[in-house]
């Protein structure tokens, strides 16, 4: 409860709006670190010098630091870790560049100019406390609760160096693993690298993949460890349902431009005659609820581990909870954040990023505000 209640105070005090107002009102000197060459940062920094931050310092990873007439001083990392005190803010523009001023500046405060306004998410935060609450003291362990409070505290500050990032593979930890030889159901495969994980440690696959895109791109997996394949959605009920494909991110839409079958969980395994369902990812680009109210019986009768993706809507941290309670009062509740290693998202790594990430010394992964799972056992 204390650590709770810190975290509202530090939302209030240190919500992104609220920083940058104070900065630009009082004039605070800040850093501005790009890993853009140089051209491109001085027009970035001049940029955001118009919109009223006082950038005093801009920090490069360019081999060229000279540029003329400028008010700011230009000095690559490398110097600047060896000549100056750690900054106590420092903005940047990408989400590379936040690993790059994490790895150089420990203790400076990175905020990103690149994502959205934040103060519907405080707005959502506040407004929900009692909810909130109720999830935080629900989850079993305290490595759960330090991914709660960073999850909220780095989406509505902007910082990306106080999300908590969990060491186990995505969608697995401790305590949450089912046994070998486990039914297993995955719905939204994407692009199958998850599904064949699966099916690698030994437990038998059924995945749903509604976008015709990604379920052909999922194939070439199913040839590589044999599991189940389903070019059809799960949903509340059975129907079809319209949406718009992005290559990657499905939405469902009354106006999408394509159209798929879709299913509920419950009639699939009556229908396939299933005798138990042991795990179920879900990862559905805020389906979630809607896939969990068609699974009810098979929640009910079996008990699952679940890992359930919350990060999609703002309310899903505590409708998804809640409902689960609704159907198992006896389940226990864990939380992790992940990031996107090559292994889980392969098609996003192109060799000019792997160039990148190499060349700055960075590991192979990349880190999101986002990507926060709910386990339940």
């Amino acid at each position: 409860m204390k650590n709770f209640v810190k975290l509202i105070k530090q939302v209030h005090e240190e919500r992104f709006s609220v920083v940058v107002n104070k900065l630009i009102g009082q004039k605070i000197p800040v850093a501005f670190l790009s890993i853009e060459p140089l051209n491109t940062a001085v027009e970035l920094v001049k940029e955001f010098r118009a919109q009223g931050l006082n950038i005093t310092k801009l920090l490069v990873v360019d081999s060229n630091t000279t540029a003329d007439k400028l008010d700011f001083e230009v000095i690559h990392v490398s110097d600047a870790v060896k000549i100056y005190n750690q900054p106590e803010y420092i903005f940047v523009n990408d989400l590379i560049s936040v690993r790059v001023a994490m790895k150089n500046f420990p203790t400076a405060k990175i905020i990103s100019l690149n994502k959205g306004g934040t103060d519907h998410i405080y707005e959502a935060f506040m407004t929900h406390l009692p909810e909130l609450q109720e999830v935080y003291e629900s989850l079993i362990d305290e490595d759960s609760k330090k991914t709660f409070c960073g999850y909220w505290l780095g989406n509505i500050a902007n910082r990306l160096g106080d999300i908590v990032y969990s060491n186990s593979a995505h969608y697995f930890i401790n305590g949450f693993i089912p046994d070998e030889g486990a039914i297993v159901i995955d719905g939204g495969v994407f692009n199958g690298g998850t599904a064949l994980v699966f099916a690698e440690m030994g437990y038998k696959v059924y995945g749903f993949e509604l976008d015709k895109i990604n379920y052909e791109m999922a194939r070439k997996f199913v040839k590589k460890k044999n599991f189940v394949l389903e070019n059809i959605g799960l949903w509340s009920q059975k129907g079809k349902v319209n949406y718009d494909s992005k290559g990657g991110s499905t939405s469902q839409s009354e106006n999408g431009s394509e159209t798929a079958e879709v299913t509920t969980l419950d009639a699939y395994i009556r229908e396939k005659n299933l005798p138990r369902v042991d795990f179920i990812k879900l990862d559905v680009e805020g389906a979630e609820l809607e896939i969990l109210k068609g699974a009810v019986t098979t929640i009910a009768r079996f008990k699952p581990i679940l890992a359930l993706s919350v990060y999609h809507k703002w309310d899903d941290f505590w409708t998804i909870m809640n409902f689960v309670k609704s159907i198992r009062p006896d389940y226990e509740f864990a939380l992790r954040q992940s990031f996107d290693s090559i292994e889980d998202a392969p098609s996003t790594y192109s060799e000019e990023l792997i160039t990148l990430l190499k060349k700055l010394n960075l590991e192979p992964h990349l880190e999101w505000y986002n990507e926060c799972v709910l386990f339940a056992r």
